[in-house]
């Protein structure tokens, strides 16, 4: 049995522990703490598919460094944290944005309540603000200031020193001999657990020079001797407050009366209905909790015997009125869903913002320690799984160079890592990249026209861009399939015409003429994309109509007879055409293609047997011609053997049509008008016996098949 994921959690600080960025932590502890709690119930609702253990997986990440981070903040020292302030906003606003994609994603997958839940504490984390205390922000400056007077050499008897590290101590409430015994335990903490590395020693140098200055100005700290036009107010840290939770409803003038909110979402009702019991719901929320098996209302626990959902009009008028009185607009939660799913964006903050901190070195003993070893060990350890710059457009006033060497990183970047994929935004980088292909269409740099393929194919297959793309990036795509870069563009169209909304984009592009063209060469590997692009678009009856049938089905047979190893696709595509009328005609009228079909039944790929004896049984079952010209490709035998020997499908497909062929052969003998001639005595016996055997020969195979497939009555 594994651990219990609960007694392995750590508990969460309170917020008088906090030393610095208070601001910060407050709000941001109480979220954290509120996703704890629901955990248990994430975990136990089990989402299991691949998705959502990687949901679940993200989201104990988020949590562990957001606990990570408020541990810092109550242990370390005030001076470096005051120091490190942007690293450490950027560490929590990776967690926050790690913590809203996971729920986001989780969201779907659990029960309605549950998912109420979790609801509320997206909209709470979108509406929370991280930002700096500017106390702390003046502390931290300070300490940059002093470091850069060192750098420079600016210094005057060591005056500013003095005058930086007061402020700094003002600012930080270190004050008080104890609070500076305090801070002195907390960097010798800090220096004891650095461990080996470059990195780590310039660490190291930067806290023993803290560590240092403290010494030499203690006294002058706690004495509180600094300058007037230095000097500042003490800030009260436990005064600081945040409203972790910004109630988009309640921020404005109104406040919405508690009958306008959902039971179970406890938001303004978008779409009210009334259900059996006669409570009102929102539409999405209480059909959520419908389709999960409840019988009972959620309120009164009555059982429901109907499900009826009817508007309540009333309320929705009376809720639009009053989003109109305060200028309120109340969304679709059906769009909100989607959207916390779909249209994630990561806001993280590149660590290249901070290099106004990081660029500052410092002289003399201090000449190889530069402040980016501060806290960035840890933040680049964050951004090396997402990098802001994936979430960015490619600049096309960049020069082109430039915008290739973009282009080419990302791709790469992306190839073999999957949580990038699922982090990045595709809805501004995919129209700057379908702008970067034509740039390197119209310049024919063949080059990038296939880096940025292969980008778009990662784009499109593992990071969910497929909704981003447009009529012309689908037209550009079918552009791609008659060029040098043919092979990347067939394999976006095939991960394309995998996915059924976009079938329709991809006809309509005009891609069939050059999927026809590339039929006719003689390369197989480019032949089998493209009918598997073509068996993918057949598949769906709106796109079928729109493909010329009379085109298709002679290149079919064509490539069936020059390659056998085509005609499993090539069988298939016809399977799914023969879904409509008009091409069963062209199937049953296309020379040697009932030859080819027929043929395939001979096949030892039972699927195979299986969808040509379907087409057959298709042709007969539409005309009695066609039963005849069925007949005369000598089917009988091998449709016998797929009743005995073939899959389950294909022994019943092969028996109705064996049963149809019969029917036909008797009735085309009973339509057949008697012929009187008069006998011929010098006719041999031998010759009539012959004329008789010849005649018959299909009504004794199938007169056999009937003896065989029929239980014999047993003689009394």
């Amino acid at each position: 049995m594994g651990t219990d994921v609960t007694e392995a959690v750590e508990k969460l600080p309170s917020p008088g522990d906090i030393k610095v960025h208070r601001v910060i932590c407050t709000g941001f502890i109480k979220i954290v703490d509120r996703v704890d709690k629901i955990f248990p119930e994430i975990e136990a609702a089990r989402p299991r598919c691949s998705s959502g253990i990687q949901s679940l997986c993200l989201l104990t990440k988020a949590i562990e460094k957001a606990k990570v981070v408020f541990r810092d903040c109550c242990d370390s020292s005030k001076l470096y944290l005051a120091l490190t302030g942007s690293a450490v906003m950027s560490r929590c606003k990776i967690s926050k944005n790690w913590l809203e994609q996971s729920l986001s994603q989780i969201q779907t997958m659990v029960p309605v309540m549950l998912a109420s839940k979790i609801s509320q504490i997206i909209e709470d984390l979108r509406g929370f603000k991280l930002s700096l205390d500017p106390s702390e922000e003046e502390a931290g400056k300070a300490v940059r200031s002093l470091l850069e007077a060192y750098r420079t050499g600016n210094r005057s008897e060591n005056k500013s020193d003095i005058e930086w590290i007061q402020i700094a101590a003002q600012k930080l409430q270190l004050t008080s001999q104890k609070a500076l015994v305090y801070e002195r335990r907390s960097i010798k903490k800090l220096l004891r657990q650095i461990s080996v590395g470059n990195n780590k020693e310039q660490k190291k140098l930067i806290l023993l020079h803290l560590l240092d200055l403290l010494g030499k100005y203690g006294k002058s700290i706690s004495s509180g001797q600094v300058d007037n036009d230095n000097s500042v107010q003490n800030q009260n840290y436990n005064s600081h407050s945040v409203d972790f939770r910004v109630d988009r409803e309640n921020d404005m003038s109104g406040v919405p009366p508690e009958e306008f909110k959902c039971p179970i979402s406890f938001k303004v009702m978008y779409d009210p209905v009334i259900i059996d019991s006669g409570q009102t719901f929102e539409r999405m929320w209480i059909q959520k909790w419908f389709d999960e098996g409840h019988d009972v209302c959620p309120i009164t626990k009555r059982k429901i015997l109907n499900y009826s959902l009817i508007p309540n009009t009333s309320m929705k008028g009376l809720i639009s009125k009053w989003c109109e009185t305060y200028g309120i607009s109340i969304p679709d939660p059906f769009i909100q869903l989607s959207n916390n799913v779909n249209t994630w964006e990561n806001s993280t903050t590149s660590v290249n913002s901070l290099s106004s901190m990081y660029s500052l070195q410092l002289p003399v003993d201090y000449s190889n320690v530069s402040l980016s070893s501060l806290d960035n060990s840890r933040v680049v350890e964050d951004t090396r799984e997402f990098d802001v710059e994936l979430s960015q457009e490619i600049d096309d006033a960049l020069p082109w160079e430039f915008q290739c060497k973009f282009v080419q990183n990302l791709m790469t970047r992306l190839k073999d890592d999957d949580q990038a994929c699922e982090l990045i935004s595709c809805e501004n980088l995919i129209g700057s990249l379908v702008k970067f292909l034509k740039a390197a269409r119209d310049i024919n740099d063949v080059k990038a026209q296939r880096i940025g393929c292969l980008f778009l194919l990662i784009l499109v297959s593992k990071c969910s861009g497929i909704k981003y793309l447009n009529k012309d990036a689908y037209q550009l795509i079918a552009e791609f399939l008659e060029s040098d870069i043919r092979e990347e563009a067939l394999a976006i169209t095939e991960e394309l015409s995998s996915h059924q909304n976009c079938r329709f984009e991809i006809v309509s592009s005009g891609s069939l003429t050059y999927l026809f063209k590339i039929l006719d060469t003689q390369i197989r590997e480019i032949q089998t994309q493209a009918l598997k692009i073509l068996y993918n678009l057949t598949s769906t009856r709106n796109v079928r109509s729109l493909i010329v049938s009379s085109d298709l089905i002679p290149k079919l047979v064509t490539l069936s007879e020059d390659d056998d190893s085509l005609s499993g696709h090539c069988i298939a595509i016809l399977t799914n055409l023969c879904g409509n009328q008009d091409n069963k005609s062209i199937i049953a009228e296309t020379r040697g293609c009932i030859s080819f079909v027929a043929k395939v039944l001979e096949s030892d790929n039972r699927k195979e047997q299986e969808q040509a004896s379907d087409i057959l049984l298709s042709l007969c079952s539409q005309s009695i011609q066609y039963c005849q010209l069925v007949m005369d490709e000598g089917v009988i035998p091998s449709l016998v053997s797929i009743s005995i020997n073939g899959n389950d499908k294909g022994k019943a497909i092969a028996f109705e049509l064996l049963r149809l062929l019969k029917d036909a052969e008797l009735e085309d003998y009973v339509e057949e008008p008697p012929v009187f001639v008069e006998p011929v005595y010098d006719v041999s016996k031998d010759s009539l016996q012959t004329d008789k055997k010849t005649s018959s020969r299909a009504s004794r195979i199938l007169s056999k098949f009937s003896l065989i497939s029929k239980p014999q009555k047993k003689k009394v």
